[in-house]
């Protein structure tokens, strides 16, 4: 059976890995400066040190080749740019950024890098609210002027702005991040809309730039798959449809849908703004993790107790999320390339162990559960590409390394494990692991399931990798005691599917 032409990976983002938040001229982010006084915000886990991936990306990187991965999404740090907002932008963050696409590239990989992943400059919330304001359409629209100028000669595909209704929602409207600032619910709606017209600016402008042709845009939204669809939704976390009609069509159609236009009262696009966002993204970027699937359990299994009930000490904290059923990869994709005819790229797709089960770094090495869900995944993708003829071609993973989630460091979501055990008192989150790195039991499956079944559709040149197993069988199998023997990735694989099947199928190679 011939190979399937989808690109596979990883994702991560800057406040989540990186650390050195106050490295070679980078300003703070609302993040930096939430934590500053540990009294005032006490939490269980900063993004000081994170993954400390800004000084260690290259090691991070040499990943992708060793298993044999072909494209991986980042995120662009704005304060590491701008460390005021807007102005003179940061030459060594421009130059960090350079060398990390760079290294991408080397390794194998196409670059999805995201313009904008929660880490809101502090100037910007300084000087008139963030996303609360429409002043941050101008501001994001220069931002990532200076992105595209700087890096689009070697990026082809573009996220715009990561998941806007969950950054407007969990960090302003009912705020369990930074900057933690409560808002209305007119507010909420705003800064939804306000996201959005950034995005819709950001693509008319690049549109006009020189060498733009080959530049696709788009807004990695989390979607919810519900299934069956209420007849009636009146609330968002409902209905599939009425995420689908806020977050996807007004850059697809050009304004929200009629149905949760009834649900709520947002802002109104004017005819010009509505002309601007129709088509402003070029293809679909979802976030899947959340399945709703006729009333069945979790599959894998999450955690039924409470998180009180394990290592964190917080009586606020809530059961596992998400519910991780497997249908939801297949069918939501195929729901939105229906409804907007238009190639999709999976931009996250993950599963965290159960912090039960990982109370040590070598149970985080053995994720039994991790690999049980790319089980239960992977075929649900080459079914959603093969059998329904679904364009899609990429699935990011989240995320590459075990990272940052925002206040803490036990929801691992990593296929590369990363040492956060205080060695004093075996717990995570104090900032004092080792930080050392080990290949988890999920990527040596995920690496032989994709090779086995899939084709890197993007035609630039790939590295040689160190390590890749893959075989002509149709099965895919893993033993974690044994490291497969050692091959190189060679141009052969490339011949397997056609150019006229791709272009059949609506792929076009990019260089």
């Amino acid at each position: 059976m011939s190979k399937v032409p989808i690109a596979w990976g990883f994702g991560g983002s800057a406040m989540q890995m990186e650390g050195g938040w106050n490295q070679d001229g980078k300003g703070p982010s609302v993040f930096d400066t939430a934590y500053l006084n540990p009294s005032l915000r006490p939490t269980h886990g900063t993004p000081y040190r994170a993954a400390d991936h800004y000084n260690r990306y290259k090691e991070d990187l040499a990943f992708l080749s060793q298993f044999n991965a072909t494209a991986y999404r980042f995120s662009i740090s704005w304060p590491r740019i701008l460390p005021d907002c807007t102005g003179t932008p940061n030459q060594a963050g421009i130059k960090y950024y350079s060398d990390m696409i760079d290294e991408i590239i080397k390794n194998g990989a196409e670059p999805f890098p995201t313009m904008f992943h929660w880490d809101l400059p502090q100037a910007c919330q300084d000087q008139f609210r963030g996303f609360q304001s429409d002043k941050i359409i101008d501001a994001f629209a220069n931002y990532a002027s200076v992105l595209l100028e700087n890096y689009g000669d070697r990026v082809n595909y573009w996220l715009t702005l990561n998941e806007p209704r969950a950054n407007c929602d969990f960090c302003m409207h009912k705020p369990q991040f930074a900057p933690f600032t409560t808002t209305s619910d007119a507010l909420y709606y705003q800064c939804m809309h306000n996201s959005l017209l950034a995005h819709g600016t950001v693509v008319q402008n690049a549109r006009k730039m020189p060498n733009s042709s080959k530049w696709k845009f788009a807004i990695p939204s989390i979607t919810d798959w519900i299934d069956p669809e209420p007849a009636n939704p009146t609330q968002v976390y409902e209905s599939t449809l009425l995420q689908a009609e806020w977050y996807f069509d007004p850059c697809f159609m050009g304004d929200y849908g009629p149905n949760i236009k009834k649900a709520y009262p947002l802002p109104a696009f004017t005819d010009a703004q509505k002309a601007m966002m129709k088509d402003s993204c070029d293809f679909i970027a979802v976030n899947i993790y959340n399945s709703i699937t006729r009333g069945l359990p979790n599959l894998p299994p999450g955690e039924a107790a409470p998180y009180t009930a394990q290592e964190v000490d917080d009586p606020t904290a809530l059961q596992y999320w998400p519910n991780p059923r497997p249908e939801g990869t297949r069918l939501l994709p195929r729901f939105l390339y229906n409804r907007y005819n238009k190639e999709v790229v999976i931009a996250e797709l993950g599963y965290h162990v159960p912090r039960a089960q990982e109370s040590t770094f070598a149970q985080a090495v053995q994720d039994d559960l991790r690999v049980q869900f790319w089980e239960l995944n992977g075929p649900q993708i080459l079914a959603l590409a093969t059998e329904d003829k679904v364009p899609i071609s990429a699935v990011l993973a989240w995320s590459l390394i075990d990272n940052y989630e925002f206040e803490t460091y036990e929801f691992r979501w990593g296929h590369i494990a990363v040492d956060y055990w205080d060695p004093v008192t075996g717990k995570v989150n104090t900032d004092k692991g080792s930080l050392k790195r080990e290949p988890k039991k999920s990527i040596y499956y995920m690496r032989d399931f994709f090779n086995n079944h899939t084709v890197t559709p993007f035609a630039r040149k790939l590295a040689p990798s160190s390590s890749s197993s893959a075989t002509s069988s149709s099965t895919t199998s893993v033993n974690p005691t044994k490291v497969p023997a050692q091959t190189t990735k060679s141009g052969a694989a490339s011949e397997i599917v056609t150019d006229s099947i791709m272009a059949a199928l609506g792929w076009a190679l990019l260089v």
